[in-house]
């Protein structure tokens, strides 16, 4: 008898002996190539960042040595990679023990297998059933960002949400790009914004760069801050729980349950430069400490340049001068 990791094959003569020698050589080559086959491709963090950085689409796999269904989610990748390079021309690979999942991970995500879509460099983590189907769906259905930039020119034109008129609702995300966690947070609002795409419209703002008076405008002074606008009422994300599926829930109409406010009016373009006067005054103290130095010296300097103008003595005329106009 002959043992693979299938199958028992039992010689009954010695003239079957070499079949059965050909049959195991076969069974054991087509063991190893399923295995290969069923296998990511791995890549170490330098070749992942020049993946991300060229390729247009790159689905990676983040994950330990071993770990807690790391190899159920390898397997799973595995079996989908071909009709993802059919349909995405993307690169599916593996990254083990990288230190690139820090990017979008915090506490206990950091402990557990990810699977991080990059398109065009942008991130989006996914965080749905471990299903085939809807995971490839949601690959393909998802090629371009789903989070829309908006900035203090652009918000209320698109959102309208003063007006609440015609652009649908919208779910923000106030961020500044100082923010670690608002940072490590935007790879799951890609996804979020995936899985509300046709019914919410979502959105990101960096109240630190071209998002300022904006911040202002609805008094945003701690990030990452998510505010629902819907119908010219404004409708506060605060929930300690900051998994995909309750911001989903909360967009689709778990936000009845908090109380709303309505929009202010948009700044005017005189606020706005009000707005951002204050901004960096507050983000750098030092300003007006130095201002106030500089305005000091230049007011010494003047008064210095009076007094000495003060000293300078006018030439009188001489006895001798007078007699000869005489």
């Amino acid at each position: 008898m002959v043992t693979t990791g299938f199958f028992n094959i039992v010689c009954f003569s010695n003239e079957k002996k070499m079949t059965c020698r050909l049959i195991f050589l076969v069974l054991f080559l087509s063991s190893l190539v399923i295995n290969v086959l069923g296998n990511l491709e791995q890549v170490n963090d330098v070749e992942l960042e020049k993946l991300i950085a060229n390729e247009k689409f790159v689905i990676t796999l983040f994950r330990d040595e071993s770990c807690q269904g790391c190899d159920e989610l390898e397997t799973q990748l595995s079996s989908l990679r071909e009709d993802l390079v059919d349909s995405l021309n993307a690169w599916v690979v593996k990254a083990v023990s990288s230190s690139l999942i820090s990017n979008f991970t915090t506490g206990k995500d950091s402990v557990k297998p990810l699977v991080v879509y990059f398109r065009h460099s942008v991130p989006l983590l996914y965080d749905g059933p471990l299903n085939d189907d809807v995971m490839l769906d949601t690959f393909v259905q998802n090629k371009e960002l789903a989070v829309n930039h908006l900035n203090d020119d652009s918000f209320e034109h698109l959102t309208q949400a003063a007006s609440g008129a015609t652009t649908g609702d919208w779910f923000v995300m106030f961020y500044r790009d100082d923010c670690e966690s608002c940072m490590k947070f935007q790879a799951k609002w890609e996804y979020i914004a995936s899985q509300l795409k046709g019914r919410i419209n979502l959105a990101k703002v960096n109240i630190k760069d071209d998002g300022i008076s904006t911040g202002s405008r609805f008094g945003v002074d701690q990030v990452p801050a998510f505010l629902f606008f819907r119908q010219g009422k404004i409708f506060t994300y605060d929930l300690p729980n900051h998994e995909s599926k309750a911001f989903q829930d909360f967009a689709l109409g778990w936000y009845k349950n908090v109380a709303s406010k309505n929009v202010p009016s948009p700044k005017t373009p005189f606020d706005e430069l009000v707005d951002r006067a204050v901004f960096t005054l507050k983000e750098n103290p030092w300003i007006l400490p130095a201002a106030g130095v500089t305005l000091l010296l230049i007011l010494i300097a003047v008064g210095l340049n009076t007094w000495k103008s003060s000293k300078v003595v006018k030439p009188t005329k001489s006895k001798k001068s007078v007699k000869k106009s005489n």
